[in-house]
C-alpha cells in the first residue's frame, strides 16, 4: 500500500508551476507579500530579537538571509528566526476550515521555503511552486485529520508536510522526501501545552513555527544524505491518537492533491489578533465609525459562537491579559483597543495597554454571550461572524452584525485592502513606500531568476 508520506511526495515533485490554475498563483502572491510584511513588521519584537542573536551566536555558513538585514545563517536557523517572525504578530493567513476541520496557520511553512530558494538558488516559479504545494499539502493534512481535538496544535502539521517540500528545493529524491517526513514528523508532534485560558500566554507562541521549521529543514538535510525513517509514520500517528467518533479522520483526502485545491480558502486577516477575534474587532470598528465611543456605552454585549466568547479568546482569564501573546487571543481587549483607538494595528499593544485603568474599565464593560446557532453554523459553514449590541448611557443601542470578517474567502480583500495592512505593518518599521514595493516584488516574483529581489523588498 502506498503510504501517506508518498503521495504528497508523489504530488509535490510532479508539481509543476504550469499546473497552477491562474486563481491559485494569484493567491499565492497575495499570501506571500502578506507573510513577509508580517515578518518584517514583527523586526523589533523581543522574541525575535532573542532568537536572532542566538541564530548569529552560531555563526556557519552564511546561506540565508535574516528577514529585514543582510546577514545571513545556515538555512536551518534562518526558518527559525524568520519563522518566528511570521507568526508573532499573530497577523499571518490561516485556513478557512469548515465542517469542523481543523484550520492552520499555512505560512508558517514560507520562511523555510524562503530560505531554501536563497540557498538553492532556485528562480521565482520555483518558489512560487513550492509555497502553493505547501499549503496543499497542509490544507489536505488539515481536513484529514484533526489534532486539535487530540491535544495537539494545528502547527504539527507543518513538521509533517514542509519537509517533502524542503527535499524538492534540496535537490533530494522523492524517497528522501519521505524519509524526512518521518524524521520530522516523528520527532516534533507540537503539543498544544500554550492555547488554553490563561493571562500570561508566553512566546512559545511564536517561536514554535521557527523551532518546527528548523526541525523540517534539517530532517530533510540529513534524509538526503541516506538517514531513513519509518516511511507509514502519518499512518502510524493517525492510529495511535485513535479516531474520534464524531470527527474521523479521512486519510482519503490526500488523493484529492492537485485536483481540488485550498491555496484559495486561506484567510488574510484583517487584524493582528486570533481568528476568531477578528469579526468582534470589525464590529467593534464599525460602532466607532457610527460615533459610538467609549465614554458613551454602558455595556457591549457581543453575541457569538464558542471560539470567540468561549475558550481562550472569551475565559475569564481573557478579561486580564498580562502578556502580548494573551492580549492578542483576548476577545474583550481587542474590542476595546478598536473601540477606544478606532484601530487594531501593532501599535494598539506597545506599552502593555492592557494594564490601562481604562482599558480595564472597558473590558468590565463587555458581556460574552455564547449562541447555539452560531455554533453550529461554525461547524456546517464555517461561519465566523458576531452582532455586537452597544447599550449607551442614554438608553439607546446600537447593533453590528458582521457575517463573515474582511480577508475571508467569502469577504476577500482587494489589492487595496492588502496595501492598507501591509502600511500598517511595516508602520514605523520600513519607509512608507515599503509595501508597494513589496508587494510589486511578489507580483513579478515569476520573472525573476532567483530571490534576491524580493528579499531586497524586505530589507528594514
Amino acid at each position: 500500500m502506498t503510504s501517506l508520506a508518498h503521495k504528497m511526495a508523489d504530488f509535490v515533485f510532479s508539481l509543476r508551476y504550469e499546473d497552477l490554475p491562474a486563481p491559485v498563483v494569484a493567491a499565492a502572491r497575495r499570501h506571500l507579500a502578506d507573510s513577509l510584511a508580517c515578518m518584517v513588521g514583527a523586526f523589533h519584537a523581543e522574541a525575535v530579537k532573542a532568537v536572532r542573536r542566538y541564530a548569529l551566536s552560531l555563526g556557519g555558513r552564511p546561506e540565508a538571509t535574516l528577514i529585514g538585514t543582510q546577514q545571513k545563517v545556515p538555512a536551518g536557523l534562518a526558518a527559525l528566526v524568520n519563522g518566528t517572525m511570521v507568526r508573532y504578530l499573530d497577523a499571518n493567513d490561516i485556513f478557512a476550515s469548515r465542517g469542523g476541520s481543523d484550520t492552520g496557520h499555512f505560512s508558517d511553512a514560507v520562511p523555510a521555503l524562503l530560505a531554501l530558494a536563497e540557498r538553492h538558488r532556485h528562480s521565482g516559479k520555483e518558489l512560487v511552486t513550492c509555497v502553493v504545494a505547501a499549503y496543499e499539502l497542509q490544507g489536505a493534512l488539515a481536513e484529514a485529520f484533526h489534532f486539535m481535538r487530540r491535544g495537539y496544535h494545528a502547527l504539527t502539521q507543518v513538521p509533517w508536510t514542509l519537509p517533502i517540500v524542503a527535499a524538492r528545493l534540496m535537490g533530494a529524491s522523492p524517497g528522501a522526501a519521505v524519509h524526512a517526513c518521518g524524521l520530522s514528523g516523528t520527532t516534533g508532534m507540537v503539543l498544544n501545552s500554550w492555547l488554553k485560558p490563561s493571562a500570561a500566554i508566553p512566546m512559545i507562541k511564536a517561536v514554535a513555527v521557527g523551532l518546527a521549521a528548523q526541525r523540517a529543514v534539517e530532517a530533510a538535510a540529513l534524509a538526503a544524505l541516506g538517514v531513513t525513517a519509518p516511511e507509514d509514520a502519518l499512518e502510524t500517528a493517525f492510529a495511535r491518537l485513535g479516531p474520534l467518533d464524531s470527527v474521523p479522520a479521512e486519510p482519503g483526502r490526500f488523493d484529492l492533491l492537485g485536483r481540488r485545491w485550498t491555496m484559495t480558502r486561506n484567510i488574510l486577516k484583517a487584524y493582528p489578533s486570533q481568528i476568531y477575534t477578528q469579526a468582534a474587532v470589525q464590529a467593534a470598528l464599525a460602532l466607532r465609525r457610527r460615533g459610538v465611543t467609549a465614554e458613551r456605552v454602558e455595556t457591549l454585549t457581543l453575541y457569538g459562537h464558542r471560539n470567540v466568547c468561549g475558550g481562550v479568546q472569551g475565559s475569564p482569564q481573557a478579561f486580564a491579559p498580562a502578556t502580548r501573546e494573551a492580549a492578542d487571543h483576548s476577545t474583550p481587549f481587542v474590542m476595546a483597543m478598536a473601540l477606544l483607538r478606532g484601530r487594531l494595528t501593532p501599535k494598539e499593544y506597545e506599552g502593555a495597554p492592557w494594564e490601562n485603568p481604562e482599558v480595564r474599565a472597558l473590558m468590565a464593560r463587555i458581556k460574552l454571550v455564547r449562541e447555539p446557532e452560531r455554533d453550529r453554523a461554525l461547524d456546517s459553514e464555517g461561519k465566523l461572524g458576531v452582532r455586537l449590541v452597544a447599550r449607551l448611557q442614554d438608553g439607546t443601542t446600537e447593533a453590528v452584525e458582521v457575517g463573515q470578517p474582511k480577508g475571508h474567502p467569502d469577504a476577500p480583500f482587494d489589492e487595496n485592502d492588502l496595501l492598507d495592512k501591509m502600511g500598517w505593518l511595516l508602520e514605523g518599521v520600513a519607509s512608507s513606500d515599503a509595501p508597494r514595493r513589496l508587494l510589486a516584488a511578489c507580483a513579478r516574483l515569476e520573472t525573476e531568476d532567483d530571490v534576491q529581489a524580493l528579499l531586497r523588498a524586505c530589507r528594514v
